[in-house]
């Protein structure tokens, strides 16, 4: 017991945390998603406290805001998104974060692992982190999008530039189901955009002239992204084999409705 406590201290310190961000973070790998009430009474520290010690957590993508339906809880962060937050510093971290990681493996409770999870962000840079919190693999071999184009490239269309052409990396396929305006998006400025699945691997079809929508969503594997295009400014991610199957056969008979 003893040697473990030391090893968890070693690879702690490697992420710059509090004392109390620690007590924290090792609270909610023993609980699993937990609301600040919970680890507060557990730690026996008052809320304001935790709230103010939970923020680096979730500042270095340790931990996640999850909304399963009984209020906001927090819970350690997937294995893949550990690995792409912490990339910039790999080597330096390489050896804390297979500690880090071997240890949420080893006391994480296998009801936590498995419950549907979700995750919302706020802002134009809330948005671009849930985006990149998607992170296109080749075991996933195609994505099923309805995408107001204009208005989402118009938050930054550099960045979703890069991140449409990642999934070219693995070979991923699009699917979108766009307005019947964005038509006038299918032009050499915007080569990226265009339906061409031999070269870009897209395939689009387009919606009648007054249907009109704001608020996107992409359907990736077990994951569906929601993003608003227009004045809200939100995004949300759904981790869930059962609501994706569901968003699948709405998106497909839209698909069936729309034009080439």
């Amino acid at each position: 017991m003893k040697q473990t406590k030391i090893g968890t201290t070693d690879f702690l310190n490697s992420f710059g945390l509090s004392a109390i961000s620690k007590k924290i973070l090792l609270d909610i790998i023993g609980h699993g998603l937990s609301s600040v009430a919970d680890i507060a009474a557990r730690l026996n520290m008052p809320k304001s406290t935790i709230y103010d010690s939970i923020s680096p957590l979730l500042v270095k993508s340790l931990i996640n805001e999850y909304n399963d339906g009984g209020g906001k809880k927090f819970g350690i962060s997937e294995t893949d998104q550990l690995s792409r937050a912490h990339a910039i510093h790999i080597e330096e971290l390489q050896k804390a974060q297979a500690s880090l990681l071997s240890f949420i493996q080893n006391q994480k409770s296998t009801d936590d692992v498995a419950r549907p999870r979700i995750k919302f962000y706020m802002g134009t840079l809330g948005i671009k982190q849930a985006f990149r919190d998607i992170s296109w693999s080749k075991n996933i071999a195609e994505a099923y999008l309805m995408w107001p184009v204009k208005d989402m490239i118009d938050i930054d269309e550099e960045f979703f530039r890069w991140h449409g052409t990642q999934r070219l990396k693995h070979g991923v396929i699009i699917n979108a189901i766009e307005k019947h305006s964005d038509r006038a998006l299918q032009v050499k400025k915007h080569q990226w955009l265009v339906n061409d699945f031999k070269t870009n691997l897209v395939r689009i079809r387009y919606l009648p002239k007054n249907v009109d929508w704001k608020m996107s969503y992409w359907i990736y594997g077990n994951k569906c992204l929601f993003a608003s295009g227009g004045r809200e400014k939100i995004a949300f991610t759904v981790h869930s084999k059962e609501f994706c199957q569901l968003m699948k056969l709405m998106w497909q008979s839209m698909w069936e409705q729309a034009l080439p």
